[in-house]
């Protein structure tokens, strides 16, 4: 049973050339928006944003590349540790990890977390042991390589949910709480969908980076630029916006949100 769902705010990266990131003027604001989910199997967090490590050690952990030219904000407050102790809990109530894939900034947490269960697809985790050029540049194992608990997912078959298909419900917790396939930005991407009251709330991670792009009438070429340059698959990158922008259009109700938009975070957090 879901109990209430809290919106965390774990990093900020502020770097140059807004555009890119379909934002206006010269520095973008890049935060890390995970979900923090009461439960009754205790504390479900989804997506870490970037660890304790991360913030101490940022060259090592993150390369020279992302410590030169990401501008993070450096601010231990901005990590899911602190802002779960800050709400009451202690960080081994959080039972649970569910990453919408393993980029640096979204898996920098989870060793924050050392009893939690990842929950992740099989194909995530498999690319980002086999590191091309490519994966080198986005997965940083040594944040989650030394994790004990894993909890492998296999998206060959799976049920459907609205306009989407191979959908994995967690019997845990009374098929609540989904993960989809959404994949094109990495080999395993993933949503996270969490049942509500009334509705249902979609976490999409990178699947897109502006709320802007939930209609498909706004046209943002430079930041089409960044997302294909990130993605693994462009083309199915692009069918996984499709889908998500048509159940934005015919399922209002439906809450989608992404990781790195700060105006879809500052509206649950206001």
């Amino acid at each position: 049973m879901i109990y209430k769902v809290h919106h965390l705010h774990c990093g900020t990266m502020c770097p140059i050339c807004a555009p890119l990131f379909g934002q206006k003027g010269l520095k973008a604001e890049i935060v890390c928006h995970c979900l923090l989910i009461e439960t009754d199997q205790g504390l479900v967090l989804v997506d870490t944003g970037l660890g304790i490590q991360d913030y101490l050690h940022t060259k090592q952990r993150l390369g020279a590349i992302v410590a030169k030219i990401g501008a993070i904000i450096p601010d231990l407050n901005l990590t899911a540790i602190r802002q779960i102790q800050q709400l009451g809990f202690k960080s081994s109530d959080v039972k649970h990890i569910l990453v919408s894939h393993l980029d640096f900034d979204h898996a920098g947490g989870i060793s924050d977390f050392p009893n939690a269960t990842i929950h992740i697809l099989s194909t995530e985790f498999n690319a980002a042991r086999s590191l091309s050029f490519q994966n080198k540049l986005r997965y940083r194992t040594q944040q989650f390589k030394d994790h004990r608990y894993w909890n492998f997912i296999e998206p060959q078959q799976g049920e459907t949910w609205f306009n989407f298909s191979k959908v994995q419900a967690f019997k845990l917790f009374n098929d609540e709480i989904l993960m989809i396939p959404l994949l094109g930005h990495t080999a395993g991407h993933c949503g996270i969908a969490i049942k509500q009251q009334n509705n249902w709330m979609l976490f999409c991670g990178d699947a897109y980076y502006s709320h802007l792009e939930l209609d498909p009438k706004h046209k943002l070429p430079s930041l089409e630029i960044t997302e294909r340059l990130f993605a693994f698959d462009n083309l199915q990158r692009i069918q996984t916006l499709h889908h998500i922008q048509q159940l934005a259009q015919t399922e209002p109700q439906i809450d989608i949100i992404c990781a790195h938009d700060p105006i879809e975070l500052k509206r649950y957090q206001s």
